[in-house]
């Protein structure tokens, strides 16, 4: 077997890092495709002949780790301002003013909008994006849109694993500038190949990405379907994970035509059960090496108007005076809020990212297991922090047991969502306070 597949089955796949980005597939010329398991999509080879792998499939492998500050001075040509966001220009609020992308969108169509708008300027000549559907209902692939409406029809979030860097393949064929949506581990990987000057990933002249917290794998909507009285994915006829208004709910039209709904904080009692490992081990919340990005705007002022808002992060010079040239054609609204007010959204994720991602490396060493090296560390993680991740660890494994995913298969998702969010407001309020403390200074040391 050649030796960069034996790299990367040895440091990457075996030891349970593959984050599913699909860019040793996307350069493999064919050599390599996608796997479908129950944790997740792994390359696979799809030829016998290897030999011709290039070493760069190994190298821009985000799994294994890249170093965060090494890509960030070179993507913005400026050393991280912030280590908690990743390095930034301005922040905003804002959403679409076209009320169909707004409402479509996962929180304000921003996402979508950038792109229709770069699209329809000239600036770009197509968009990588991910669409839900294909080739099944219950599954997404990467495709090149190249016209306004197959970006629209590309709108809402995605909660479980595509491998977008797949598309690399497709790419290298590609005549003229790409804009690309992907997860911070997909972008990672992109600018990587960027900053070693990979003509591929050169097309790509603009990225935008939303913020990720958590992904689930797809057993995840077996559970669900299963807790419905449904036996098989087969029984979707469509699905959608940000359905209605913001902050929308999840939806399923069965072949019965029954629909099942969750609100999106009550499909949420499945995180436990089929978190990905990759959310585990990814530092980067907020998509940190994107143009722009994007996330939900979590804050009572917001959430109490509904209708969809979007926290943004303008990085590099062109995001920023792209979002204000924007504005300023009323295509969307846009208000600059304080550094504190976006941190102060997303707290107890930038924590469990930031601190907790790193503990958890601790403990996977502990275990005589591989750990990403991301070309930082932080500083000053307190005990009683580490006691809060053992605790959230614990449960994480014991909910990921074939046992309890049985267990949680008896109850009707309507009775466990709404017990589930309770629940996990406690929590929150219970450990904010030790979550929180520090974040203020959050400081590193470069590996």
């Amino acid at each position: 077997m050649n030796n960069i597949f034996d790299l990367l089955s040895k440091n990457v796949i075996d030891q349970g890092l593959c984050t599913h980005c699909g860019t040793c597939v996307g350069l493999s010329k064919g050599s390599l495709i996608m796997s479908e398991t129950n944790n997740g999509p792994i390359p696979i080879p799809n030829s016998d002949n290897l030999n011709q792998l290039d070493p760069i499939i190994y190298d821009a492998c985000p799994g294994k780790g890249l170093n965060y500050p090494d890509i960030s001075n070179y993507t913005f040509n400026d050393k991280i301002n912030d280590w908690l966001l990743g390095y930034l220009n301005k922040t905003y609020i804002g959403y679409s003013n076209d009320k169909i992308i707004r409402r479509n969108g996962a929180s304000g169509g921003i996402i979508t909008q950038v792109l229709v708008y770069l699209l329809s300027k000239g600036i770009i000549d197509g968009a990588i994006v991910s669409k839900m559907g294909i080739p099944k209902p219950w599954k997404a692939k990467v495709i090149i849109a190249r016209t306004i409406d197959e970006i629209i029809e590309c709108s809402q979030s995605i909660y479980s694993p595509v491998p977008v860097n797949e598309i690399l393949n497709e790419v290298r064929n590609f005549d003229g500038k790409l804009g690309y949506v992907g997860l911070p581990d997909q972008v990672l990987s992109i600018r990587y190949l960027q900053s070693i000057d990979n003509k591929i990933a050169k097309k790509i002249s603009f990225i935008i990405g939303p913020y990720v917290g958590t992904n689930m794998y797809i057993g995840s909507i077996k559970s669900f379907l299963r807790s419905n009285g449904y036996k098989t994915l087969e029984s979707i006829k469509k699905l959608q994970y940000r359905a209605g208004e913001w902050p929308g709910y999840l939806k399923i039209l069965t072949d019965k035509g029954e629909e099942l709904k969750a609100e999106k904080f009550y499909y949420n009692y499945l995180i436990p059960f089929y978190i990905t490992k990759s959310c585990l081990y990814t530092p980067d919340f907020t998509n940190e090496l994107t143009d722009i990005s994007v996330g939900d705007a979590w804050h009572p002022d917001y959430e109490k108007i509904g209708k969809g808002f979007s926290v943004i992060i303008a990085r590099s010079l062109n995001g920023k005076n792209l979002l204000e040239e924007m504005k300023s054609a009323a295509v969307i609204e846009l208000e600059e809020i304080d550094l504190n007010k976006v941190k102060n959204m997303h707290g107890h994720m930038l924590d469990f990212k930031k601190r907790g991602s790193f503990i958890r490396f601790k403990f996977l060493k502990m275990m005589g297991k591989k750990v990403p090296n991301f070309g930082y560390l932080p500083k000053n993680i307190s005990i009683i922090r580490i006691i809060i991740e053992v605790i959230i660890l614990s449960i994480i494994i014991f909910c990921s047991s074939s046992f309890a995913r049985k267990v949680l298969e008896l109850f009707n998702p309507k009775f466990i969502g709404p017990p589930f969010n309770y629940f996990r407001l406690k929590w929150k309020n219970i450990s904010k306070p030790s979550k929180r403390k520090g974040l203020e200074n959050f400081e590193v040391k470069i590996q």
